[in-house]
């Protein structure tokens, strides 16, 4: 596998994997419009829909003083539009350079529409979903194909893109074991994913989710946590990083006798006067 596959794999599931483990997403219920939607949300970008008679620009990005926006040829089918509304994300995810960027037949050897191409594929089928779909779930070429909602022939290059990054040397056997899993026989790509299953297993565990997702799934359960739960709120870098996660949320740092404890609260459930006596409790008692 080239390097720019490698690369822009592993960019894209560092972010991909991170956002899976914080939202806590299933494996087995997985679609790319958590993902997806995360994205378009954080970063205000615009989606709508296009049509040209031809169809000769699948997707638009364009980057102006309004903002981001994205369109796909609304007359393509979902699958299609699916992997359009992915393949601009990757443009903005990668950071390409340019304004303005158009999905189209004549450009796809382009190197960003390349790197925008490996982006789409992962994010609408990450390796870890794949495994627990075909190896653990053993599920049909065409179950998965359906609940990923994407293409024949996207899983179907997708799965060969996959499985020559882990298997270099085995280009015939790996193509000959995805076409007799499309014909339903997994014995051939099962023995491939049993081989591999740790290493996929073990970068997606190389993942935990962050302090900012721990700190606000406890704060709205309880409306309030220290720094006795999760250490290192005492490193006020990370505050500013919380509270721009959410308006509600405020963070403070109180000292006591050589002691200190730093704690977040939810400014709608308590007050700041609460929130001090609460933390002033805990350091009492450390």
């Amino acid at each position: 596998m080239d390097e720019l596959y490698t690369r822009v794999s592993s960019t894209t599931k560092q972010m991909l994997y991170q956002y899976m483990k914080d939202d806590d997403i299933s494996l087995l219920n997985y679609n790319f419009n958590y993902f997806f939607q995360h994205c378009i949300q954080n970063n205000q970008i615009q989606v709508i829909s296009h049509h040209f008679s031809n169809h000769k620009i699948e997707g638009l990005t364009v980057v102006d003083e309004l903002g981001v926006s994205f369109s796909y040829e609304i007359d393509n089918p979902k699958v299609k539009q699916n992997f359009t509304l992915c393949h601009e994300l990757g443009h903005f995810i990668l950071k390409h350079n340019g304004n303005y960027f158009a999905e189209s037949i004549d450009n796809q050897e382009n190197l960003s529409e390349r790197e925008a191409n490996i982006f789409s594929a992962i994010v609408l089928m990450p390796d870890i979903v794949l495994l627990s779909k075909i190896y653990y779930s053993c599920d049909t070429f065409y179950q998965v194909q359906n609940s990923l909602e994407v293409s024949k022939q996207a899983l179907f290059f997708r799965l060969l893109d996959f499985l020559r990054e882990y298997y270099p040397d085995k280009d015939s056997e790996i193509k000959q074991a995805v076409e007799t899993y499309i014909e339903g026989k997994n014995t051939s790509i099962f023995c491939l994913f049993h081989d591999i299953r740790e290493q996929i297993i073990k970068e997606f565990h190389q993942f935990q989710p962050s302090l900012v997702y721990q700190v606000k799934q406890r704060v709205s359960k309880l409306g309030f946590t220290t720094s006795q739960e999760y250490p290192d709120l005492l490193n006020q870098d990370n505050w500013k990083t919380i509270k721009e996660e959410s308006i509600n949320l405020k963070t403070w740092l109180i000292y006591n006798k050589g002691k200190s404890i730093a704690y977040v609260w939810d400014k709608e459930k308590f007050s700041d006067e609460e929130a001090r006596k609460k933390a002033e409790l805990q350091l009492l008692l450390m």
